[in-house]
């Protein structure tokens, strides 16, 4: 899954905003119990858990280092440019 298609959700509210040198995307996960974002390489790995259990997603991201965090059950990544 691309930032793109997780913007495009009707699930997921989420936000992608274009600085120039940075691009950053925003999702609301709801009422995440535990969750967690790890990055690897050109990927983001989202786990958290909602109403039909644990679920994992795996974003893909442009090339330019990211730095991932969840805070109170919103993701922010921020992708440099």
């Amino acid at each position: 899954m691309s930032l793109k298609h997780i913007t495009e959700r009707d699930d997921v509210f989420a936000r992608r905003y274009d600085y120039g040198d940075e691009e950053v995307l925003v999702a609301d996960l709801g009422d995440a119990g535990d969750a967690s974002v790890d990055v690897l390489g050109n990927e983001a790995i989202v786990v958290f858990e909602d109403e039909d259990g644990t679920r994992q997603i795996e974003l893909q991201l442009p090339d330019g280092g990211a730095e991932a965090f969840i805070t109170n059950g919103v993701l922010t990544i921020e992708v440099g440019l």
